[in-house]
């Protein structure tokens, strides 16, 4: 084979072509995160950056990267109207753990529903009662109180007697005693508008068996003559 100075200076150019330009064209790949690992995440690192009119805050989260868990801060974006920000979370599925992104849903005013990554998304399914807690019962009253007493079994208090004056078509109603919890308790007197052919019977107590009951005052028919007066409850004029 025969060489010829045009030979070897193309030769000699395309070697220091190749050695000047190698070096340039050597490309590092880029690691990309792994989304399905073996071991679990270390506890989240929350941030809690100033207010942003406009923007919410996405938490950080863990990535593994180089056969290790590297932070990758959080960071704004802008917010959505309609929607909600559902923040990126490590799930453990078995004995493997994935990553699930972050993404935009339907609903809300924008603010980011952010989880424990550290724990799996809670499973739909009937809800648990805890067992180490007493299913709620009927409502237990403290025995060392005294309950109070159904019926009165004493006699009521003088009644008040009141003296409201004169009102046309009207019937004033006296106040009596009422049992209340265990006590006697005044309930005023008001006015009653009047009722043809009607008078208005008095409440009143009486003694039944070694206890006090009160009948309730009631309208009852009456003669002519005694057309919308008032029953008194007991003969002579009141204290």
């Amino acid at each position: 084979m025969k060489w010829n100075w045009r030979s070897i200076f193309m030769v000699a150019g395309l070697g220091l072509g190749v050695g000047l330009v190698a070096p340039s064209c050597v490309v590092r790949a880029q690691v990309r995160p792994a989304y399905i690992v073996d071991q679990e995440p270390p506890a989240p690192q929350y941030e809690t950056p100033a207010s942003r009119i406009g923007f919410l805050w996405v938490q950080g989260n863990w990535e593994w990267r180089h056969n290790q868990w590297k932070w990758h801060r959080g960071h704004w974006v802008r917010v959505r109207a309609g929607q909600q920000y559902t923040a990126g979370r490590w799930e453990r599925r078995g004995s493997r753990w994935h990553f699930v992104r972050g993404r935009w849903v339907a609903g809300g005013a924008g603010r980011p529903a952010v989880r424990d990554h550290r724990k799996p998304a809670p499973a739909p399914g009937p809800v648990v009662r805890d067992h180490r807690k007493p299913a709620p019962g009927p409502v237990v009253r403290d025995h060392r109180k005294p309950a109070p007493a159904a019926y009165p079994v004493v006699a009521p208090p003088a009644p008040r007697y009141q003296t409201p004056g004169a009102k046309a078509g009207f019937v004033w109603i006296r106040g009596h005693y009422q049992w209340r919890g265990g006590a006697y308790a005044w309930t005023k007197g008001h006015w009653e508008r009047a009722k043809a052919a009607k008078v208005w019977v008095p409440g009143k107590w009486a003694a039944q068996g070694g206890r006090w009951v009160w009948s309730p005052g009631h309208w009852a028919a009456a003669p002519a003559r005694r057309r919308n007066e008032v029953v008194p409850a007991r003969r002579g004029r009141p204290r």
